[in-house]
């Protein structure tokens, strides 16, 4: 396991989009916070490609929810 996790690319885009934010917003925004996510990382995950799982929990800080609420759910 390399510490990279696959989030939910629907609800990431809902979340960011319900705050009227784009992505380079967003990663404004995050900035502001303290928070490590860039725009790169940010089209990465709402892309459905894995991302670190600190960006996992980076996100789910701003959007003030549990990480658990963006994780894709396991198969297999």
């Amino acid at each position: 396991m390399d510490g990279r996790v696959k989030l939910d690319c629907k609800i990431l885009k809902q979340l960011r989009r319900n705050m009227g934010l784009s992505q380079e917003k967003l990663a404004c925004a995050c900035q502001e916070q303290a928070l490590c996510v860039s725009i790169a990382t940010l089209k990465r995950a709402e892309c459905g490609c894995k991302v670190y799982h600190r960006t996992a929990r980076e996100l789910a800080r701003f959007y003030q929810i549990p990480v658990t609420d963006i994780l894709c759910e396991r198969t297999g």
